[in-house]
């Protein structure tokens, strides 16, 4: 009888037991092919949409720092533009549209009285035509005492007329309080855009 059930166990469950390797096999494969499946749908679009969003983040903060970069950029060219304009106009206020050598004789022959130098000779000479703007020499003989010589180009220095003393000689007699001068002295006029840097050194100058 026990023979019998042994048999009939050992022939039954053969089978049964490929049967159950099978089943759990395809249960195997099955579950990987669930999984590949999730990641191929789920997870897969998701990890694209992540590195999109990142490079987007990153195109942004990009396009942030350069735009930080250009404003500051803008600002600081407007503030030059600004310093040149008004460096500009205060030119113009300096340089008149024409010679008037009148005029200019007239604030030196002021200005030499006020500080005890005589003036013996005032002569404009030609006019000289430059890009972007002109000048004119002007000879000028006088005779002072040393302060009064130093106070006059001290002074002319300083008015609105924008000009500048090219040459100058003193000659120094031991027997006399006065000293006769001779100048050479450029002034400044029909300016236009383009001589606000010329215009400015010879101010400086």
């Amino acid at each position: 009888m026990s023979d019998e059930r042994r048999t009939s166990s050992t022939v039954f469950d053969t089978p049964t037991q490929q049967f159950g390797r099978l089943l759990h096999y395809a249960g195997l494969a099955v579950v990987l092919i669930c999984a590949a499946l999730a990641y191929s749908w789920l997870y897969s679009p998701l990890e694209r949409k992540i590195l999109d969003t990142t490079m987007k983040i990153d195109e942004l903060t990009l396009s942030r720092s350069n735009a930080d970069a250009i404003r500051k950029e803008h600002e600081r060219l407007s503030g030059r533009l600004q310093e040149i304009e008004a460096r500009y106009a205060a030119l113009r206020r300096r340089v008149p549209p024409h010679a008037d050598a009148g005029n200019f004789l007239k604030q030196v022959s002021e200005i030499a009285s006020q500080e005890k130098l005589v003036i013996s000779n005032f002569q404009p000479a030609d006019s000289v035509e430059r890009e972007s703007y002109s000048m004119m020499e002007v000879l000028l003989e006088g005779r002072g005492s040393f302060a009064s010589i130093c106070s006059f180009f001290d002074r002319l220095a300083k008015i609105q007329r924008l000009s500048k003393v090219r040459h100058l000689s003193i000659t120094v007699d031991e027997m006399e309080d006065t000293y006769p001068i001779q100048s050479t002295i450029v002034i400044y006029y029909g300016l236009k855009a383009r001589g606000v840097a010329a215009a400015g050194e010879a101010d400086r100058g």
